[in-house]
């Protein structure tokens, strides 16, 4: 994740409206002064910064961070810092983030053995990060607080810690506060799924690979209606051992692939009928276009369906349908965030 690193030969300094930075191993001193006029009401000590991206929004992306109903922090672009042409250039609770940030920021700066009177964040940093940075007093009222366990929401809203951020859906309209939440109490342990929104699906890649990419997590998730499912059969035979030829259907059923991906998506999950039927008409195209039978009625079993068309039959795939899956890997990345938000065991 884009962490914080702090440059332990570097010593930072505030006071006057000027921060002082000393490299320990030169004894050289620089001096930077913020445009803003920020607030040093806060010890840098108490705070987490995280670098991410999002490059579908401007410089006057500033936001107020929650989680659930908690405010820990905020969000706003590097650019920001340094520029008093937008909203918050006033607002004094941004100014003392802005202070935390630009402590932190002067703090992971290797400097050479020139002699700096005047320079730039931007000289240090790419122009297109925005900082995460929230106040770890306020994250101790939130039971077993890990910030990598809202990763999928983070990127819901736009943002990633690699690539270009949330480029491939367009993320709800997002006023002056951004509410970020973890992943629903069955799934939330399965820190799996959080690494692949931080390290693989904010990346381009083909359309072949992105689906199969994306298709992991449902068989991820397959696996937790797998263990329910099972778990309660056994109850049943535990509480009758009468039916053993229902109870062998019910087994059957279980260990059939494309039966839990229905069952996911009309049993565990609540999907907006609209992205569903979205996801249905792309999957229904493809399969069509190569010559695949669908049902209008089952987008679970077309999904499926384009899944064994890919594993076994990429090589048949004509040309138009890269472009098409392309289509399709966006809706189903809207479809996918709706799974993972509304998970609940039945």
């Amino acid at each position: 994740m884009g962490k914080f690193k702090i440059n332990e030969s570097t010593i930072v300094k505030y006071h006057n409206k000027i921060f002082e930075i000393e490299d320990r191993i030169t004894g050289n001193v620089f001096v930077y002064k913020s445009q803003l006029e920020i607030i040093n009401l806060f010890n840098p000590d108490n705070f987490e910064i995280y670098f991410l991206y999002n490059n579908k929004i401007p410089e006057n992306s500033i936001y107020k961070l929650y989680t659930d109903d908690i405010r820990i922090g905020w969000i706003f672009p590097i650019q920001s810092l340094e520029s008093s042409e937008h909203d918050y250039a006033q607002d004094e609770f941004y100014l003392r983030y802005a202070y935390i940030a630009l402590y932190k920021l002067l703090q992971m700066i290797n400097f050479t053995n020139e002699e700096y009177s005047d320079f730039s964040i931007m000289d240090y940093y790419p122009d297109n990060i925005h900082i995460l940075v929230y106040d770890t007093n306020n994250t101790k009222n939130i039971d077993n607080f890990d910030i990598s366990k809202y990763t999928v929401s983070l990127f819901y809203r736009g943002y990633s810690y690699t690539g270009e951020g949330n480029i491939f859906t367009e993320p709800e309209e997002i006023n002056k506060n951004i509410r970020i939440r973890q992943l629903p109490a069955p799934i939330r342990d399965i820190s799996y799924i959080n690494v692949l929104f931080e390290e693989l699906v904010p990346l381009h890649e083909t359309s072949y690979s992105k689906f199969h990419l994306l298709y992991q997590i449902i068989e991820i998730l397959i696996g937790v209606v797998f263990n329910y499912k099972i778990n309660e059969l056994i109850g049943e035979m535990k509480n009758s051992s009468n039916d053993l030829f229902d109870k062998r259907e019910k087994l059957n059923d279980i260990t059939t692939e494309k039966k839990r991906v229905v069952w996911l998506f009309n049993d565990f999950t609540k999907i907006e009928p609209q992205k569903l039927d979205s996801l249905n008409k792309l999957c229904i195209e493809l399969l069509e276009k190569n010559g695949k039978k669908a049902n209008n009625d089952k987008p679970a079993d077309n999904l499926y369906n384009v899944r064994c068309l890919i594993v076994h039959n990429l090589y048949s795939l004509n040309g138009c349908s890269r472009e098409l899956l392309e289509d399709l890997n966006n809706s189903f990345l809207d479809v996918i965030f709706d799974i993972l938000f509304t998970f609940k065991e039945i």
